[in-house]
Parts: C-alpha cells; sequence; structure tokens
C-alpha cells in the first residue's frame, strides 16, 4: 500500500467498488434494515505550493494526500447495530482513491464485528483513538489519534463505558492484536494493544472523573536487511507474547525464546509505548466542560514517573444550546523532557530511575518508528520526517515539541456549519536534560491554520469547503484549499 501507484488500476478498482456496493444493495433495497446506508465522497485539491496544509491533511486516517492538486474519492457501505436486539452485528467498508500527482487506491475501512450488549468482537481495519479527551475538536490524542490509516487487527472489548454499582461506576476496556506494515527496519512485525478506563460518577451526573490507560507493544517480527547479528530475527513466539502482555521482568515464570536478545532479557520485550490518562468532566444544563490530561510513556520507564510531565493537557467548552461558537477545545502538547523529569511525586515516594540520564526518543525505536503506511499513529504535532521540509524517512527527528493548540466550531444557521484549527508548535532534537535542560533558543518553529465550511443542501447532499496555511521552519510554507461533495445512497 502507498508504495505502487498504478495509476488505471486506481480508477478502475475505485468504479468497480461502488459499482459492486449499488448493485448489491438495489436488490435488497425492498426489504432493507434501516441501519444499512451507503455514501460517496468527493474532494478536489490544490496549494501554491503543491503540498496540502498540515491541518487539511492530519487526523484524516491518512485519506488525504500530502502533494497535490489532485482529487480525492471515498465510496463508504455498512450497516450499524441495533440496540433494541440483545446480540447483533454491523460491518464498515469504505475505499479511498487518489487521482493527480499519485494515484492510489486501498480500504481504509472494512471490519465485521458482533455485539453482545456492551461487548463487542470485531476484525478487519476500523477508524479508532484512544485516549481521554475531546476527540471531535482535539489536535490529536498522544498515542493513536486518527492520523495513520487503520492497522488491521482483531479486537474484543466493550463498545462504551459499562455500568455498574448502579450507574456510579463505568469500565470500558479493549484487548487485540495486529498486524504491522513492513514499511520500516522491521517486517513481518505485530502490535498488542490493549486499554482500560473508568468512570467514577452516573454519566448525567454533574461532575465525572475518569482514570485510564492505554498500552501500544510493537514486538515480533524480523528485520528486514539482515547483518548475521542477534537482531535479525527477533522473538515472536507465545512465550514472548506472554512478557508482551503482562510486561513482567521475571523471565523464569515462562521459558525464553531462543532468539531473545540481551535487551529483551534486560528490559521488555518490544518496543512500549501509550499514556497515562485523567480527566474530569463538568455538565452544567446549558453544556459539558472537560478538563484532560494524557502522560506520555515509552519503554518500561512509566512508572519510574520519569516521563509524567511529558504529554497532552486540554480543556474543551461545549455549548449545547446552539450558536455561533458551540465548541471550544484548547491543547498544550509538551514532549521536551523525555524521560529526564523527576516528578515531586517520585521524590516524595523516593521513586529512582536506574535509566534517569537516558533520553526517550518518542515514537522512535530501532525496530521502528511509530508509524504505519508512512504516517504518524500518534499526535500529527510530533511530525514525521516524512512530511518535513527536509523530506526524510520514517523517523521523529524533532521530537521534543511545545505546542498550543486551539480547535473551534460552530454553526451560522441550521444547515450552515464552520470549522477552525490553530497551532503554534516549537521543535527541536532530543537531549539529555540534566545538562542542563531545553532553552527556547533551541526550538524552530511553526504556524498551522485551517478553515473549513459546510453547507447541508439537502437531506442526501452536503457541499464543503476548507482554506489551510502553513508557515515555519517544520513544514513546508504553503496556502491551499479543497471543495468538496458529500452524498448518501441511502
Amino acid at each position: 500500500m502507498f508504495q505502487s501507484r498504478n495509476k488505471t488500476f486506481s480508477l478502475v478498482s475505485i468504479l468497480l467498488f461502488i459499482g459492486i456496493q449499488l448493485f448489491l444493495n438495489s436488490h435488497i433495497i425492498g426489504q432493507m434494515d434501516t441501519s444499512l446506508h451507503a455514501k460517496v465522497e468527493v474532494q478536489f485539491l490544490t496549494s501554491d505550493s503543491g503540498t496540502t496544509p498540515f491541518w487539511m491533511r492530519s487526523l484524516q486516517y491518512g485519506q488525504v494526500p500530502i502533494e497535490n492538486p489532485g482529487a480525492i474519492l471515498k465510496a463508504w457501505t455498512g450497516k450499524n447495530y441495533q440496540i433494541k436486539k440483545k446480540y447483533d452485528w454491523k460491518y464498515e467498508v469504505e475505499a479511498t482513491g487518489w487521482g493527480g500527482k499519485f494515484n492510489d487506491f486501498w480500504l481504509t475501512q472494512a471490519f465485521v464485528s458482533g455485539r453482545r450488549g456492551k461487548w463487542e468482537l470485531w476484525a478487519g481495519r476500523r477508524k479508532e483513538m484512544y485516549g481521554l479527551g475531546d476527540s471531535s475538536l482535539t489536535g490529536g490524542f498522544y498515542a493513536w489519534s486518527g492520523n495513520a490509516v487503520p492497522i488491521p487487527k482483531i479486537q474484543i472489548g466493550t463498545r462504551d463505558y459499562m455500568n455498574l454499582a448502579k450507574g456510579w461506576l463505568g469500565l470500558h476496556m479493549t484487548f487485540s492484536h495486529a498486524w504491522m506494515d513492513n514499511q520500516g527496519p522491521t517486517i513481518q512485525g505485530f502490535l498488542h494493544q490493549k486499554s482500560l478506563y473508568g468512570r467514577f460518577g452516573k454519566p448525567d451526573s454533574f461532575i465525572n472523573v475518569f482514570a485510564g490507560i492505554n498500552h501500544q507493544v510493537m514486538w515480533g517480527g524480523e528485520a528486514k536487511v539482515k547483518t548475521g547479528g542477534e537482531s535479525d530475527y527477533y522473538p515472536s513466539k507465545l512465550n514472548t507474547y506472554f512478557y508482551v502482555v503482562t510486561v513482567l521482568k521475571d523471565r523464569e515464570l515462562v521459558t525464553t525464546d531462543s532468539t531473545a536478545t540481551y535487551d529483551d532479557l534486560g528490559n521488555q520485550f518490544g518496543n512500549h509505548l501509550g499514556s497515562f490518562d485523567l480527566a474530569i468532566k463538568i455538565q452544567p444544563e446549558w453544556g459539558e466542560i472537560l478538563l484532560y490530561k494524557q502522560s506520555a510513556y515509552e519503554t518500561g520507564r512509566g512508572f519510574a514517573l520519569t516521563q509524567i510531565n511529558d504529554g497532552l493537557t486540554g480543556l474543551s467548552i461545549k455549548n449545547k444550546t446552539g450558536g455561533i461558537i458551540d465548541n471550544i477545545t484548547f491543547e498544550y502538547l509538551y514532549t521536551a523532557n523525555q524521560g529526564n523529569y523527576v516528578s515531586g511525586l517520585a521524590t516524595f515516594f523516593k521513586i529512582k530511575d536506574p535509566h534517569q540520564s537516558e533520553i526517550e526518543s518518542y515514537f522512535n525505536n530501532g525496530r521502528g518508528a511509530w508509524q504505519y503506511g508512512g504516517k504518524g499513529i500518534g499526535t500529527p504535532l510530533i511530525i514525521i520526517d516524512k512530511e518535513s521540509q527536509s523530506a526524510g524517512g520514517l523517523e521523529f527527528t524533532l521530537n521534543a515539541v511545545k505546542s498550543y493548540y486551539c480547535g473551534i466550531s460552530g454553526r451560522i444557521s441550521d444547515t450552515f456549519f464552520w470549522k477552525t484549527r490553530i497551532s503554534q508548535t516549537f521543535y527541536a532534537s532530543p537531549r539529555n536534560h540534566l545538562a542542563p535542560r531545553l532553552i527556547d533558543s533551541d526550538f524552530i518553529s511553526q504556524f498551522s491554520g485551517m478553515i473549513s465550511f459546510q453547507k447541508i443542501v439537502n437531506e442526501q447532499c452536503s457541499l464543503s469547503l476548507q482554506f489551510g496555511y502553513d508557515e515555519g521552519s517544520r513544514v513546508k510554507n504553503t496556502l491551499g484549499g479543497s471543495l468538496g461533495l458529500k452524498y448518501w445512497l441511502f
């Protein structure tokens, strides 16, 4: 995917996909379940530099190309759950095609899932985000943001919070196994992912408190370029999976794989990352106030609290009464401590990290960076080198970041909506802060902004218009726009 760009195949495949969906659905339209839907979208992109502005292409699950002019065609069909049923199933299939400077076609989504109550089992590609925060207007959750193409996986978990203790306690959890792509230095690799979140307070209580964690591990596989050393093959068997899932370090519990390296045996199997999340939600009659913190961690150092000050802090205010502004979100992303932070909590409890002087180069690892399909899986504000001015590879070189972000959405009328995203970000290379910490002169700056408008023409059709602008030293300076049309077939 994304490596071979066959122009003829792309356009023919898109048309064939749409034709098959229309043919199949036309034969069941008379007896069709009302939970069955389909739509097509087309979008035209252009800019003065041939580069799509940052906020027009970010958080789009890899569906918007970096280079233009060009066009995007999407075709989607799916069946939703009928919640009144105790058991039910759903599916979604979404095809994306590019035409212009690059031509490509792939399935952005293709999954099937089954449900019993709040529990769900599904397999395939599916659009997701992980973390506590304002998912509708965020600048990108830290670890899993919806920026890259969905990773194929099998997952079991809850669809939402299960209500316990007469609704005063809610639990949401997921557990999955996924397959990484072969674009980095490791091929045939796996992804282990799990999450656990709790809610204290009834869903409609004036105050809700949330807390939880998401945990991702890239593990297994083999080196794309083999040198004859111990790192040509990585342990990929079930005994390794035990240590990946549990993060236990007692290697006598389960016999270790013969291909385990010194790093595996002395630290953790695979590359671990994620975030510890906290949030408080206040629900007055007029809307909602959400304050949240996603604290970054990598490898096995999370519980030493040396990365606790890095991550995403946000404030979201929603006005449910409607108006010119109905949602405003402020976020601050900071990732410049990188494992050298000494927290007051760690000092109080006398927690010492033997790796205190080592740098955690966020989203980078010798086995492959935190990317899929050439795009960063985590927050897009830590920019992958491939999308920078230098047009580098699949690494995150300037990952010591300070970013100020604001997102605002609202409506001009009942059928006319608008949204804007603005960020001012500063980038620097990782360095050991013990001698001394980063100072402002170490950073380069980047401003990015976008404004979009959507006009609902009727129940089936809507039009969209976007403008984006980038100026700074991290991504290419550009001014661009797009025009789009969405049409619901049924």
